[in-house]
């Protein structure tokens, strides 16, 4: 496989010349929780539920994508042992303090910016610990790289009381740029983690990029929904859409050589993909939402950029009503909605 390659550019060049462009990181605390936060997420019958979310401090991927931020948030070494169970006891005390109980329905995600199933990310040591504080929760998620979905997955989501969802980035099905992301993961890769997770009786969830790099501009929609098909017919209950999100060095460098648009993914282009994910006819029994993180970077109009992103968040709790008419969007004077 050739990952990033440039001409005859070897998978560990490609990767040197990845990190190079990068800004400086973020300092990292690996005993201290990088923050939490709890939000409503809808559930495929319609309904919602609370999700608290914690965000870890750990070690940085092994993979290096040409379009990943998650770095900024890493560790340069391994994880130390321990730590992760301290950062996870810190930030439930602190949402316990703040009036947060689980219930029948509550989610909890441990997202470590990296792979749970890497044991340089997450010592083997932790795993058992790590499952009995998350013991109230009735579902858990986790984030991992699908050629790291193995049998560390099923052992961990035997070690729990709830179920397991392990969330994958699979990005986009287009041959030519899933090949070129650096992911370093084929389309059956993605299928074989899936498969596994199935067997295993754990939830899939989903990441799907919008805007993906080397992707043709008036391709991009179309190979947009069909990466969120393919998701769905693998089994998927839960999809986000991801804006691809620039300042990590390597897409302003990829911009500048004509290999990906100027500039980041508009609102436009998160509507667009949105809407049309949504109309799916096998997303009427899963969950696709669209990632709003830093939305208001992609806005472009400030006229309309407030109501139109108020649109996206009724989307990701509401989904289509049962007429199956997705909720209007919004004209604008200004910018006629571009």
């Amino acid at each position: 496989m050739t990952g990033g390659m440039r001409g005859g550019e070897s998978p560990r060049a490609t990767d040197r010349r990845i990190r190079g462009l990068r800004p400086p990181k973020r300092e990292v605390d690996p005993w201290k929780p990088l923050d939490f936060l709890v939000e409503p997420e809808r559930w495929p019958d319609g309904s919602q539920a609370p999700t608290l979310a914690v965000f870890l401090a750990g070690a940085e991927c092994p993979f290096t994508c040409v379009f990943c931020d998650l770095w900024r948030f890493t560790l340069d070494g391994p994880t130390p042992p321990g730590a992760l169970p301290e950062q996870l006891r810190e930030a439930l005390v602190q949402w316990r303090a703040n009036g947060g109980r689980p219930g029948p329905r509550t989610r909890i995600k441990l997202y470590n910016a990296s792979n749970f199933f890497d044991p340089r990310a997450v010592p083997p040591e932790d795993l058992p610990e790590l499952a009995r504080q998350v013991e109230p929760f009735p579902h858990v998620t986790v984030e991992n790289h699908p050629r790291l979905t193995d049998e560390r997955c099923r052992d961990f989501q035997q070690r729990l009381a709830g179920r397991l969802e392990v969330a994958l980035g699979l990005e986009t099905i287009h041959p030519q740029a899933l090949s070129r992301l650096n992911k370093r993961i084929t389309l059956e890769d993605f299928d074989r983690a899936a498969e596994r997770l199935m067997d295993w009786d754990c939830d899939l969830r989903v990441f799907v990029l919008v805007g993906a790099p080397f992707i043709p501009a008036d391709e991009r929609l179309e190979w947009t929904v069909a990466t969120v098909e393919h998701a769905l017919a693998q089994g998927a209950r839960r999809i986000a859409l991801n804006p691809v999100r620039y300042g990590n060095g390597e897409l302003e460098r990829l911009a500048s050589t004509g290999e990906l648009a100027p500039t980041a993914p508009s609102l436009t282009d998160l509507e667009d993909a949105f809407d049309a994910a949504l109309a799916l006819p096998r997303a009427r029994h899963a969950v696709v939402v669209a990632d709003l993180w830093d939305i208001e970077k992609f806005a472009l109009c400030p006229v309309c950029a407030e109501a139109r992103i108020e649109r996206l968040h009724k989307l990701n709790l509401s989904g289509l009503p049962a007429s199956g008419d997705p909720e209007p969007r919004i004209d604008c004077v200004r910018c006629d909605g571009r």
